[in-house]
């Protein structure tokens, strides 16, 4: 028997591709996730075989013996209930209705791939920035209101990107302080890092002349500065090298995120940094902020430490902020499994 292979961004695209070129003489062997990296997006690759096409008595028959069961083929209890489910994971009504009302659930087998299709179309319904990812702008700023968390995500950014990752080649970074110095308690644990700090225009054009040019990333902080003495620092920068971001603290339900961020209209922001993610009941919030926004997410923080609690965003680790569905993501995140479209089995 002979094996055709056919690889698409998610299996439903995979299973058309192979339709449209052979019909219903395909029959699918076996599908394969592929995990994403910095260099692939990922996938689904399918495995399929055909068989001979017969009269339309007997392919009546087969279509027949090929239908679901009547519970997933008019599944309104089941809907209803993923419904309620969503809800108390606090997605948004509208982001709600468009993802359960824009899925075909009539060839769906059982409940959980019922579920999987589901959530799979909520992380898409955010987008991941990978490119941001792999290449993040020389000057990284990123921006939100006081108290979500933002230096410490950058500090996390900063452990990152000094170290060699997978796919991701160590880089020579510097942190920025516009306004208050403060203090950087945690500097002792970045130690290739450099700390610099500008409280004026006369001290940034001094840093921006002699000392940014050996630096591969430069993470931009602000504390207790003006906005327009910041913007007016920043202008000095080269803008093509300047890349603004965005702060969404977990905790905080939707209307808040959206007042939020009203007041940060001005900026043109790439993606988004989530922080407190340990400390949040729930995510629908961050997903329909996202989604409403037109935000891909970017990075994810999830406890206090600057080494090993920031997440590169990826369906897997998102799937485990749910919570209500028959499927425990969050022990298969933590065991290294994922099931969710176009990732593989490790974390």
């Amino acid at each position: 028997m002979e094996f055709l292979t056919f690889v698409g961004k998610d299996y439903d695209e995979a299973v058309k591709l192979a339709r449209q070129k052979f019909g219903s003489a395909v029959r699918i062997h076996t599908r394969t996730t592929l995990a994403p990296s910095f260099r692939r997006r990922g996938g689904c690759s399918i495995q399929c075989y055909l068989v001979k096409e017969k009269g339309p008595e007997a392919e009546q028959v087969a279509k027949a013996k090929a239908q679901p069961p009547k519970s997933i083929e008019a599944p309104s209890e089941v809907v209803k209930d993923m419904r309620r489910t969503l809800l108390s994971n606090d997605f948004s009504e509208e982001l709600t209705r468009e993802v359960i009302g824009n899925l075909v659930w009539a060839d769906a087998k059982d409940l959980t791939e019922m579920e999987l299709r589901l959530v799979n179309r909520l992380v898409d319904s955010a987008g991941i920035d990978r490119d941001d990812m792999l290449h993040p702008p020389k000057f990284f700023v990123l921006h939100g209101p006081v108290g979500v968390g933002k230096t410490l995500a950058l500090l996390k950014l900063a452990a990152l990107y000094s170290e060699d990752v997978i796919d991701l080649s160590k880089r020579k970074v510097a942190f920025l302080t516009l306004g208050s110095a403060g203090t950087l308690a945690e500097e002792k644990h970045l130690p290739a890092m450099h700390v610099f700090h500008a409280a004026d225009l006369i001290a940034f054009d001094k840093l921006a002349k002699d000392c940014f040019d050996e630096y591969d990333l430069v993470l931009v902080d602000q504390r207790g500065i003006d906005d327009e003495l910041a913007d007016a620092m920043l202008a000095h920068l080269p803008l093509a090298k300047v890349g603004h971001f965005y702060c969404i603290d977990a905790r905080h339900k939707l209307r808040q995120l959206e007042s939020d961020y009203a007041k940060f209209s001005a900026y043109e922001f790439k993606s988004a940094v989530v922080t407190m993610c340990d400390q949040t009941a729930t995510f629908g919030n961050v997903l329909s902020f996202c989604h409403g926004t037109g935000l891909p997410l970017l990075f994810l923080s999830n406890g206090p430490n600057i080494t090993g609690d920031l997440q590169q965003a990826s369906g897997a680790y998102i799937m485990s902020l749910l919570t209500g569905f028959s499927l425990d993501f969050k022990s298969m995140w933590e065991n290294g499994t994922s099931l969710v479209a176009g990732e593989g089995d490790a974390k």
